[in-house]
């Protein structure tokens, strides 16, 4: 649905809403005089009331229920089609590539992500082009997609972080548990927190957010201090996923190349001893 279309319906949903509560208001006062008037057809008047309140209940449950079913159904005949053509790869890759914007202006937005609508277009254009069924005059079904692959990886992410445990050592941690661990001390910081992915991540491991300054993180879970190739590809993805920052994290320490090149490109970095207190400060877990 596009920016101006649900700005229309919001306000005819307002309109409707201004439109019952008047003629509640209404209803209101014919009751109380028939209170004062005739308590005979007061009495009668509210159980008419209640009958049909029962059945405008009952009515809406049913319908809820029928909505629901309708958007599995929907949603299971999408996710077919999507596998059928081989995209779910592409719809992955665009929430990765153009989901990190900041949430303000006219955008698309679910959870910790936000597209313009410029971007959506183009995703329903190649959606369409490769054989998916989505009308080109409605946003519905594109918005169900992309809410499906969102929560699911959202909920992956959420579940494979609780299962990490509370502290212990970081030579027992793989890269990416190394980061999910970052994921989860951002959040904790206050950080709106993306993963970027595995493929083709142009040297970025998260995005994180917050009060519109967005820094590229790069995770390095090494023993040995870490080089200025490090910087040079969190400069790189800074650029590439168009964020003000960009900073380096690793369990051991830089070289003395790395904090030049770090200074004169304005990039973060964090070593163990650092990452130990914040860890420790956050997340109340000891880490070593």
């Amino acid at each position: 649905m596009s920016y101006t279309r649900r700005q229309r319906r919001d306000s005819d949903d307002f309109l409707l809403w201004k439109l019952g509560a008047g003629l509640l208001a209404l209803y209101g006062l014919y009751m109380v005089g028939l209170w004062y008037t005739n308590r005979i057809a007061y009495w009668e008047q509210l159980g008419y009331l209640t009958v049909l309140l029962v059945l405008i209940l009952i009515g809406e449950v049913a319908w809820v229920n029928l909505r629901a079913k309708w958007r599995r159904e929907k949603m299971e005949k999408l996710l077919a089609a999507v596998r059928s053509a081989g995209l779910e790869d592409y719809l992955n890759n665009f929430i990765n590539q153009f989901g990190m914007n900041p949430k303000k202006g006219k955008v698309w937005s679910y959870r910790s992500y936000a597209f313009d609508w410029d971007r959506m277009r183009d995703l329903r254009k190649f959606l369409i082009e490769k054989g998916l069924p989505l009308r080109n005059d409605d946003w519905s079904d594109l918005s169900l997609l992309l809410h499906h692959y969102i929560q699911e990886r959202e909920e992956r992410y959420t579940r494979e972080s609780i299962s990490m445990g509370q502290g212990g050592a970081f030579a027992n941690l793989s890269g990416s548990d190394f980061e999910k661990l970052l994921y989860r001390l951002f959040a904790a910081m206050g950080y709106s927190v993306q993963k970027t992915g595995k493929v083709g991540d142009q040297g970025a491991d998260l995005v994180v957010n917050m009060n519109n300054q967005r820094t590229v993180v790069q995770a390095k879970c090494y023993t040995n201090n870490v080089g200025n190739a490090a910087v040079q590809e969190a400069t790189a993805a800074q650029k590439f996923y168009g964020c003000t920052r960009a900073m380096v994290i690793t369990t051991s320490g830089f070289t003395k190349e790395a904090w030049d090149l770090a200074k004169a490109n304005r990039v973060d970095l964090i070593g163990g001893d650092r990452l130990r207190q914040l860890l420790l400060q956050y997340l109340k877990e000891a880490w070593n």
